[in-house]
């Protein structure tokens, strides 16, 4: 009785799919499939680990939303116990504990093994370094298997992290309900908790719950709410009455005018363009987008107003729409796998952890393998094993330091049970090696071997050999593949001598005497993370020659083959098995080109990347096109604090690896990145980062505009807050952006104070302008109180934004979601154009609407001048073009909501005049029965005859009758698609201006102030050009729509024929 029930403040997203090219976005799908052993419930003991082991009785259900794993106890007088699926990492079979003695006295009440029957739920309690140990034993090994399964599918992937407010509002709304105990009883500490409101008897909430009746005491004088008298509506206005998130509506309808405000409704029109304009997706261009339909608009309102009032938009639907999946901040279609992962491996950005497994400080701290599982459900894709020599076994530790160590037969099943959870791609391990001797080198290579079976990459793959100038394999080409990475010493080939373990050498970052490390350089420099972001680009005074080493001054071949034991044989030893990663002291950037080697990568600290980056920041990014590199942070680092990973993205550096204990801005923003894509571990590269052709290699710390990039503005307007804080304390907000060096800014923008819980700003909107490389820039929302500690924060990349009015669902410092602090905010999202230059973007649009407009009296500034260089080479055609010329021709509707309508009210003309054939043939039988002269075979063919020919001659007039309106209705239809497709065309002129400004006007303006006439001779011919393949498609069009027309007259006039030559009424 205590299953709750749905919300409605949660709205099903529509079951059709809305196009890709749609101003409305396709809705997260969030409803899952709950196996009925979850919903039904499951019997387990729960035991607890420690002295006492007696076990607990329950029954575990999770509820059908997928929101909550609970758990109800045989005493009905105790509530409920809750987890969040949030934090449930995942559930595996067996026992965490390490007490034998429960072991052997589990063993003996069970004769089959006891992992069978046991399973440990592993949930987060303070991120991914605090987990909690949930021990279950089950009745049945079946049933245990089978939950297992159940509830490990509910976690892989779970949508409802990105979800909208109104899953997280429903969400707390469940959670209350199921906090109730045996007897469905739910205290009022339970929901002051969940609104995050102190519990005081003369408090808002319970003065609502008194005012309504539902407020009950049990004997022991405890307040508490039955769940049937909780209902949704209940909870909707006790949310109003402590938020006052209605105001928001009053944003959004003040935006479209007073006099909406005052009468609390838009009209449908004033939906629809609110809809199309505000709250289209900002990069769908609008040469591209579909602007909504009345029709679509209605059913927008239909889906969230139970009683719609024809033509008018109430504020309520506005309301429910803002909440709703429809109204999500971020494009939730990007967080599916979308990108071609058939690039070589060295086009991608690699989620990447450093000494995965540490638990804390870099010198004083516990190892653990739980750390290499919860990174890898993290879907981190290189770790790292730091092996070192403990007698004739093999230990993962951080050397030279105070850290505990760990069994490397341990680490290396953990890796292979969870490689390949959340993701199939391949998994790199970094082998950071202090095994000298051949038998420690061997016994690694056959763990691995034996582990991990086929699942390692023991060899090159046969059409990608490791030769010079041959790319990497793709991604796709290494699914479910582990690769090992392990640095080597380079080496002349001198004949058939071995390769001895000399060869092996420790990494770049191996020990706490690494030489790397400026002893005067100041540690606290680096603690900083995003404060010392611009800072550390600032400089440019740092040569390539810092961090060449001098190993081998040499140009060399690697000889890659099979170590030899003593005794003359042949045995697999580590070297055997690496492959396309082969780490090698970095030599410099003419070396390694010199060599162009794709399988060689090198490790970097970050103070010696940054030094790499500040000399030769082009040659960088063309030294990734081509291979791997790795950068960890510094060993001074000592409390595990991470650079700011942007820098190095910014650079193409593919494995930017992070101390992922450590929960900072830097491990946040690098979360939330690899989030998307089907959170597989890798991300496509822009594609200027992946290519040295069509003017030369990217410079990530230009500040010019990039060709065939249009620079956008981004405005960000922080309206208001939910359930901010548990404090009474002043809060603010603050929006950053992080990407190139030229569009970052950090500790800028920053709102007034105003008293949390709930509070509502009154400030202009932050600007951030020409935004040069959209594609690798995020925004960062943040919430701190007067302290500065953080209250919440959300990372959302720039190329996933939604505009808008819409509410940002925050997280914590752990990048997890929290229950229901969001804010409110309004996104714009346009193309730069500089100011100076906004006439000559209306010119170029129509260049003949302005063909007395004296160029001379626009004013210019030195900093955008707009006059090409005598010898400028104009291109021969624009993006918009290509993109018109290469798109399918359009085709005329075949079928429409109008025609389906107007088929059913041909489905009544006929059914009218089936009644009328009845009339006609009974006429027909009484005329039978009165020709009593003529034979009955003689009346038979008479009446046929007649019958026939008069039932034909009215079918034909009921065909015909049908044929002109379903015809009609069909070139209503056409006309509206040809006004619309002339709608779209008329967009995509005036996109012309804005794009010439970007490939001519921005990139080639000399200094002078004047403008050549041959500009706006191009965009003359720019416009002429695009508006031939307009014609071109209007043409189309007609001839389709003619055709279209042609058949159904057609189809009527055989079915005519084919009726009247059969004699056969149709």
């Amino acid at each position: 009785e205590d299953t709750p029930t749905s919300s409605p403040m949660y709205t099903e997203p529509p079951m059709s799919r809305q196009p890709r090219r749609s101003v409305l976005a396709r809705t997260l799908t969030l409803k899952r499939e709950v196996d009925s052993l979850l919903t039904e419930g499951t019997q387990f003991w729960r035991w607890e680990q420690g002295e006492n082991h007696a076990p607990q009785k329950l029954m575990m259900f999770v509820d059908k939303d997928a929101f909550f794993l609970y758990a109800k106890s045989d005493d009905k007088s105790k509530p409920n116990l809750l987890w969040d699926l949030f934090l449930i990492s995942d559930v595996r079979s067996g026992l965490p504990s390490t007490d034998m003695k429960l072991h052997e006295n589990l063993r003996v009440m069970k004769s089959r093994d006891i992992k069978d029957y046991f399973l440990t739920v592993v949930y987060r309690r303070d991120g991914i370094v605090h987990v909690d140990y949930i021990g279950l034993m089950c009745e049945a090994p079946d049933v245990a298997a089978r939950w297992k399964k159940a509830v490990n599918s509910l976690l892989l992937h779970n949508p409802q992290r990105n979800a909208g407010i109104d899953t997280f509002l429903s969400k707390r709304h469940t959670q209350i309900l199921l906090s109730c105990n045996g007897y469905g009883q739910i205290s009022v500490q339970s929901i002051h908790n969940a609104f995050l409101q102190h519990y005081h008897p003369e408090s808002e909430l319970s003065k609502v719950l008194s005012f309504y009746s539902i407020l009950k005491t049990m004997d022991d004088g405890v307040p508490y709410v039955q769940v049937a008298d909780f209902t949704v509506e209940m909870y909707t206005l006790i949310l109003n009455q402590l938020t006052n998130i209605r105001n928001n509506v009053d944003s959004v309808l003040l935006n479209i005018g007073e006099k909406t405000v005052k009468k609390q409704q838009m009209t449908l029109h004033e939906f629809q363009a609110f809809i199309s304009n505000d709250q289209r997706n900002p990069f769908l261009k609008d040469a591209v987008i579909r602007p909504i339909s009345k029709e679509q608009a209605q059913a927008v309102i239909e889906r969230h107003e139970k009683k719609p009032i024809e033509g008018v938009v109430t504020a309520k639907a506005i309301f429910n729409y803002l909440l709703s999946e429809e109204c999500n901040v971020m494009n939730t279609e990007l967080l599916e796998q979308t990108m071609d992962m058939t690039h070589p491996l060295s086009h991608y950005f690699i989620n990447s952890s450093h000494n995965t497994y540490l638990l804390g400080y870099q010198y004083n701290s516990w190892s653990s393998v739980e750390m290499y599982r919860q990174c890898l459900l993290l879907g981190c894709r290189c770790i790292e094993l730091d092996c070192w020599p403990e007698g004739e076994d093999i230990i993962i530790t951080h050397g030279n330091a105070l850290c505990s160590k760990i069994r490397f037969e341990d680490v290396v099943e953990a890796i292979n049970e969870y490689a390949f959870v959340t993701s199939n791609y391949p998994v790199i391990l970094s082998i950071e090696n202090h095994c000298k001797t051949t038998f420690l080198l061997q016994k690694m290579a056959r763990i691995f071997i034996e582990t991990f079976g086929n699942k390692l990459l023991t060899a090159p793959l046969e059409n990608m050999p490791l030769e010079a100038g041959q790319p990497l394999p793709s991604p796709e080409m290494l699914k479910k593949k582990i690769l090992l990475k392990c640095k080597v010493k380079r080496q002349r080939c001198t004949g058939d001598n071995p390769i001895d373990s000399s060869r092996f050498s420790p990494d770049y970052e191996s020990g706490i005497q690494d030489t790397s490390v400026n002893e005067d350089q100041d540690v606290t420099k680096y603690q900083g993370g995003e404060e010392t972001f611009m800072e550390l680009l600032a400089t440019n005074t740092s040569t390539e020659t810092d961090v060449k080493t001098t190993l081998d001054d040499e140009l060399a071949q690697v000889s890659l083959q099979p170590s030899s034991t003593k005794e003359g044989g042949t045995s697999t030893s580590l070297i055997d098995l690496v492959n396309y990663c082969t780490g090698i002291s970095f030599e410099g950037f003419e070396s390694a080109e010199r060599l162009n080697c794709s399988f060689y990568m090198s490790s970097f600290p970050d103070d010696k990347a940054l030094s790499l980056l500040r000399a030769s920041p082009v040659q960088l990014v063309k030294y990734n096109i081509r291979q791997l590199s790795r950068i960890y942070p510094q060993p001074a680092r000592i409390n595990s604090s991470n650079y700011m990973p942007q820098i190095f993205w910014n650079a193409g550096c593919q494995l930017a690896a992070l101390n992922f204990q450590h929960s900072d801005v830097s491990a946040c923003l690098n979360h939330t990145k690899f989030e998307y894509n089907g959170s597989t571990g890798y991300l496509l590269k822009p594609a200027i980062m992946l290519s040295d052709k069509d003017g030369g290699i990217f410079d990530p710390s230009s500040q010019a505009v990039l060709k065939n990039i249009a620079p956008i503005n981004l405005k960000i307007k922080v309206i208001s807050g939910l359930f901010l804080s548990l404090k009474q304390v002043s809060c603010y907000a603050s929006v950053s952006l992080f990407g190139l060096p030229a569009d970052t800014v950090v500790n800028k923008y920053f709102s007034e104070r105003k008293e949390a819980p709930n509070p509502r700003w009154e400030h202009e909107p932050f600007i951030f302008k020409q935004i040069i490389l959209p594609e690798m820039a995020t925004v960062h929302f943040a919430v701190y109180d007067e302290e500065k500690e953080l209250l919440g924060q959300r990372f959302i990349p720039l190329c996933a934004i939604m505009a808008g009015y819409r509410y940002v669902p925050l997280r914590n410092h752990h990048n997890e979601p929290l229950p229901l602090a969001a804010l409110f905010v309004h996104i714009a999202v346009e193309d730069w154009i500089h100011s100076d230059l906004k006439d000559v973007a209306d010119l170029l649009a129509d260049p003949f609407a302005h063909g007395s407009c004296d160029m001379s009296d626009i004013e210019h500034t030195e900093e955008a001048s707009f006059s090409p260089s005598s010898h400028q080479i104009f291109p021969d055609t624009l993006p918009i073009i290509e993109h018109v010329k290469n798109r399918e021709k359009p085709l005329a509707v075949l079928c429409d909501d109008d025609l389906v309508m107007h088929d059913q009210s041909l489905q009544r003309v006929l059914k009218r005049a089936s009644t009328e054939r009845r009339k006609l043939t009974d006429r027909h039988h009484k005329a039978l029965k009165s020709l009593n002269t003529k034979s009955k075979l003689e009346c038979d063919i008479e009446l046929e005859s007649l019958h026939s020919a008069e039932l034909c001659t009215f079918d034909k007039h009921v065909m015909q009758e049908e044929l002109e309106k379903h015809l009609a209705a069909l070139k209503e239809v056409h006309r509206k698609q040809k006004k619309q497709i002339i709608r779209q065309h008329k967009l995509e002129v005036k996109q012309i201006g804005a794009e010439i400004i970007s490939k001519i006007g921005l990139q080639s303006m000399s200094k002078s102030s004047t403008i050549d006439d041959r500009i706006t001779k191009f965009g003359s011919r720019m416009r002429q050009k695009l508006e031939e393949l307009q014609m071109q498609e209007i043409w189309s069009l007609e001839m389709s729509q003619r055709v279209v027309q042609e058949s159904l007259t057609n189809k009527y006039i055989i079915q005519m024929e084919e009726m009247c030559n059969s004699g056969h009424t149709t």
